[in-house]
């Protein structure tokens, strides 16, 4: 009976996400099939977290082209400006569903002008490193290139 009220209730939540998603005149169809099916392995495995900010902050993302000399990685989003700036030829050459689920988790965990717990500066490297594992346990990393 409890796992029947839990499934239940984290449907909700889930439905909540795909509603902010699917709200959002600023993101492809593309793109919004891609975030839907990536909250989903996020919160099937991590069903306790709130997705509020998440949803709230996705309902007004912007999606921006990002120049290539600026944008160091394929995906890079402004916590501030709450917008996502895609370098398309550096998500051309790295495995993209890594790079979009890294996004997602910093925009979870987005806070004024800062993701995360690094609300100084001084665990930046930290925050980014536990960011990169989670992502790497969801989703792997299939676009890692060792040669």
């Amino acid at each position: 009976m409890y796992d029947k009220m839990r499934m239940v209730i984290l449907m909700d939540e889930l439905r909540g996400s795909f509603e902010a998603i699917a709200e959002n005149e600023n993101i492809s169809d593309a793109l919004k099939e891609n975030l839907k099916e990536l909250i989903t392995v996020f919160h099937r495995t991590f069903n306790e977290v709130d997705l509020t900010n998440f949803n709230e902050r996705i309902k007004r993302l912007k999606i921006k082209k990002g120049s290539k000399y600026i944008t160091k990685d394929a995906c890079e989003y402004n916590p501030k400006e709450n917008v996502l700036y895609l370098n398309e030829t550096k998500l051309q050459e790295v495995d993209a569903k890594h790079e979009l689920m890294f996004a997602i988790l910093t925009i979870i965990t987005a806070k004024d002008n800062f993701y995360g717990f690094d609300t100084n500066g001084k665990l930046k490297a930290l925050n980014i490193g536990v960011t990169e594992m989670i992502t790497n346990f969801l989703v792997g990393n299939d676009g890692e290139n060792y040669e």
